[in-house]
């Protein structure tokens, strides 16, 4: 909240959306004394649904969107707002973030190429998710696509972001802008295999919305795949390299070497090319 209300850029509200805290949330949110904080309390409705009321709830052309466990630099609003201005036909703005834990931050070198301000538009496919506490999108775009979907969760970010980049262009600032808290309570980890096939599915009905196609549902896609058996191994395969790989940065951001060694070790063993190529781009990184 500090972040947010600490931007050079200050003509703005901070929408607090309380998906049914049980902690002592609203008496935080309660005591920053400032007219631009609007405290939106609501039951657990489920996080697309949050998210869904605040789209709708705002006021203002631009929507940025900051998780709760996630710092946004005091200038990011100020210069998001500069790339955009000049693009009318862009409908959104993502950019760079660096990730930290508690005793270290990572620039996330070895995935994120050329930190040097520049602005691409993105091919969701293949630049594939990017950060949501990064996004700056305009609201009418927002509610035209229909917002966030809850039964993507949780690969609803992706989903909206492919949405987007169908309603108009979407960029990437090649700039930090936003701290990635990375911690062991998030949900990513206990949904991992869930996550993994919702992917393939948003995926698909991206694809399937290109070429006209009705979407199916997550069961239909599920069925209708006729995977062997060894094709479901080799697809498990991939997704517990990329698991341990993801395990392993949350204990180097903690400053727990051995165990991120070793869970990188496992994901070369499960799938090696994909950890060489991300050692490569981290080498071939300029300082």
């Amino acid at each position: 909240m500090r972040a947010l209300l600490a931007q050079s850029f200050g003509n703005y509200e901070v929408l607090v959306l309380d998906n049914g805290s049980t902690d002592s949330s609203p008496e935080i949110v309660r005591s920053f004394k400032d007219e631009r904080v609007r405290y939106l309390r609501q039951e657990n409705l489920g996080l697309c649904r949050s998210l869904n009321r605040g789209i709708q709830e705002a006021a203002a052309p631009l929507i940025a969107r900051n998780d709760q466990d996630d710092i946004s630099l005091p200038h990011r609003f100020e210069r998001q707002l500069s790339v955009l201005r000049g693009r009318p036909e862009s409908v959104a703005l993502f950019t760079h973030y660096t990730k930290f834990g508690t005793r270290r931050n990572w620039s996330n070198a070895d995935k994120q190429a050329g930190e040097d301000g520049s602005v691409v538009e993105i091919d969701p496919v293949k630049d594939g998710c990017l950060l949501g506490s990064t996004m700056l999108a305009r609201t009418e775009t927002l509610r035209a696509v229909g917002g966030f979907r809850q039964e993507t969760y949780p690969c609803d970010d992706w989903d909206l972001e492919m949405r987007l980049a169908q309603a108009g262009k979407v960029l990437l600032l090649r700039e930090s802008l936003v701290a990635y808290r990375f911690h062991s309570g998030a949900h990513t980890y206990g949904l991992f295999a869930v996550m993994q096939d919702k992917a393939r599915w948003v995926k698909d009905s991206y694809e399937r919305r290109l070429r006209g196609d009705p979407e199916e549902t997550l069961e239909q896609f599920l069925e209708s795949r006729g995977l062997t058996r060894l094709e479901r191994l080799h697809e498990r395969r991939v997704d517990l390299a990329r698991l341990h790989l993801r395990i392993a940065g949350l204990h180097y951001l903690e400053g727990r070497d051995l165990a991120a060694l070793y869970h990188a070790l496992v994901s070369g063993l499960f799938e090696p090319d994909n950890l060489l190529h991300r050692v490569r781009r981290l080498l071939q990184r300029k300082p």
